[in-house]
């Protein structure tokens, strides 16, 4: 998946949102967690939205992403709960 469709349907925008002030600055921040990168890597990888020097290995992570997201979303409240502890283990870790 493509960093500007990911962070399009994580937030759910749509292409006014995508040019208002700070959308790019949350994509940098969802896509450096998400991916496990520092926000200035992500940063440097290119202007705008569609973060055309984005390595295509990380294409992978981002579909994987969107795909726990919306079985999440689907699965009620207790599974996104459990799933953020997991989360929450794994950056103690």
């Amino acid at each position: 998946m493509k960093p500007r469709q990911f962070c399009r349907l994580w937030f759910n925008a749509t292409e006014a949102d995508e040019s208002t002030r700070g959308y790019r600055k949350q994509c940098v921040k969802l896509l450096a967690r998400v991916i496990g990168l520092e926000e200035d890597t992500v940063d440097r990888w290119g202007s705008g939205i569609d973060f055309l020097g984005m390595p295509s290995q990380y294409e992978n992570t981002l579909s994987y992403a969107m795909t726990i997201k919306r079985m999440l979303e689907e699965g009620g409240r207790n599974q996104r709960e459990i799933f953020q502890e997991v989360l929450k283990q794994l950056e103690d870790s």
